[in-house]
């Protein structure tokens, strides 16, 4: 068999603390009803206050190792995707790797940025280390606390109700037979969408100070939150791209929807996800959700589906996982998995 990679293990944490809809800040101007029937979500994880992304990642990587699957001396290689690092810099992944005591390994860390498509970049990063021998064994983490960067005033309703905190991790290793694989990865990017669609400055390497910011003054902060400009670009963008890089791998693949077990998508809205298994002609039982429970994680949504699948025995090896995500940028791909 030619050299091949496929998902060896996964793991999850979410924060403890459950924050519903009921239980957000009266300032947002909005109710229950509104955000579960505009985006899905009916809860989200927040973090405890001097939580850092990277100790969510932490708990996440305990409990893969935890399952056996994968020892901690075999992993050789760290990528970590996320858009809310501990710090501006360094990355996270070298936090995470001191944390799970690998410092004196000098086990490589790869930071990547692609938002909502982190885990799509980072599963084709991993794959191509292990299949051209760079690497064996690639821990690939996504996490995500966005809690402590939203605007709870009724000005970032529109963002604030859709996110929460959580990550997750797999290990991606050298398959060992033809059951289990990766069998295509495709990513893509369109840089106009930059600022068109949901987008954080907090800071301008252009200003000089990078960053002014005046809590009382609405317009001189309105940088520092996350921003959503009211248009339907996104939703449009994200049905359109998910469901034409799916139909354009699974053709290559010589592959239909109908050999398809279970779609796994970035959870950015569940309306957008029903538009593309729509789009695509796949049942919407095939399609796996967890959004009701933590909202969007953005890199962390795709792997903390397949934690807890997997760990439910929904997902189960021999499965063909067709696994898409779209985030800000515009960044959008797709992974063709044997699981």
């Amino acid at each position: 068999m030619t050299n091949k990679a496929y998902i060896r293990s996964t793991g999850m944490y979410v924060p403890e603390n459950v924050v519903t809809n009921h239980e957000l800040p009266q300032e947002l101007n909005t109710n229950d009803e509104w955000i579960r029937q505009r985006t899905g979500v009916q809860e989200r994880r927040y973090a405890a206050p001097g939580v850092r992304t990277s100790d969510l990642a932490h708990k996440a990587v305990k409990n893969l190792l935890s399952k056996g699957d994968v020892a901690a001396e075999e992993i050789d290689c760290i990528i970590f995707a996320t858009l809310s690092p501990d710090f501006f810099f360094p990355g996270a992944g070298v936090f995470l790797q001191e944390k799970l005591g690998w410092a004196d390994r000098h086990i490589p860390c790869y930071d990547i940025r692609q938002q909502c498509s982190g885990f799509i970049y980072g599963l084709q990063m991993a794959q191509s280390f292990v299949e051209s021998g760079m690497y064996r064994n690639v821990l690939l983490i996504g996490a995500e606390i966005h809690s402590n960067l939203l605007d709870f005033s009724q000005r970032g309703r529109a963002v604030t109700v859709l996110f929460g905190d959580g990550a997750a991790a797999v290990v991606v290793s050298p398959a060992t037979d033809e059951k289990s694989q990766i069998l295509s990865t495709a990513v893509h990017a369109d840089g106009s969408g930059a600022l068109n669609g949901i987008h954080m400055k907090l800071y301008d390497v252009g200003k000089r100070p990078c960053i002014d910011y005046d809590i009382n003054d609405h317009e001189v902060n309105a940088d520092f939150f996350p921003d959503m400009p009211a248009s339907r670009n996104l939703f449009t963008n994200a049905v359109r791209r998910m469901t034409e890089v799916c139909q354009n791998s699974l053709k290559k693949l010589a592959l239909t929807v109908d050999d398809v077990d279970w779609v796994v998508p970035h959870q950015a809205n569940i309306r957008i996800n029903k538009s593309m298994a729509e789009h695509l002609g796949i049942p919407g039982e095939k399609v796996l959700y967890n959004i009701h429970k933590y909202a969007n994680t953005t890199a962390a949504t795709i792997p903390l589906l397949l934690a807890e699948y997997t760990e439910n025995e929904t997902i189960r090896r021999g499965d063909l996982l067709l696994i898409p995500a779209f985030g800000s940028g515009f960044v959008w791909g797709t992974a063709v998995v044997r699981y």
